[in-house]
């Protein structure tokens, strides 16, 4: 969708507009965000996904470095963790675009993109343990998890719609299980702090 064409001129930024103007002031930049990833997803909705964890990363690592700007080591440590996520994820896209460009054979998303999602949510993981204060992090860590761990849901679903389970999709169903894992692994061992948390964070 080009910013000259008719239906964004006539569709698509008067329906903007009146979004941001109808909700009330403290959702306007979430509506802006929401509307801006519709807008970049117009022609190719793969963009969204990649830009949707682009923004989780950079945003939860952003807060725990304004959180511990006191800390140099910790903030730097969250800055690396940040840049860490920021490459898997660009490798990835990267891969899935060259494999794209150059007759597409599938082994970007059949193999290589569900190891990459699959060392994140490791990563991830152990990241948590490692913090002493995991409280201060629970959700952030969490939602992590939940993002990355999305992926492989969304593209087995896409998978048995099409039916085309087979042994290609062997890849994104083990990502599934760490996906699955390592979420219970939070919730379990560290349900408490979570709980504590969500309840400081939602004034329950």
């Amino acid at each position: 969708m080009r910013f000259s064409s008719l239906p964004f001129l006539f569709g698509f930024l008067p329906i903007t507009l009146a979004i941001y103007f109808a909700v009330p002031l403290r959702w306007r930049n979430l509506a802006l965000l929401l509307t801006s990833l519709v807008f970049y997803g117009w022609g190719e909705p793969i963009y969204i996904s990649i830009m949707v964890l682009s923004i989780l990363i950079d945003y939860t690592h952003g807060l725990l470095v304004e959180k511990y700007r006191s800390n140099d080591k910790k903030a730097r440590r969250f800055v690396i963790q940040s840049v860490i996520f920021n490459l898997l994820l660009l490798v990835s896209a990267l891969i899935v675009f060259t494999d794209w460009f150059t007759g597409y054979t599938g082994y970007s998303l059949d193999l290589v993109v569900p190891i990459l999602c699959s060392v994140t949510l490791v990563c991830n993981f152990i990241f948590a343990f490692l913090h002493s204060r995991f409280t201060a992090n629970a959700l952030v860590y969490l939602l992590m998890n939940i993002g990355v761990g999305l992926l492989p849901y969304i593209l087995l679903f896409f998978r048995i719609d099409r039916g085309r389970i087979d042994g290609h999709s062997i890849p994104w169903v083990n990502c599934l299980i760490i996906s699955v894992v390592t979420f219970l692994g939070l919730v379990i061992f560290k349900g408490r702090d979570l709980r504590s948390e969500i309840a400081k964070r939602l004034h329950l």
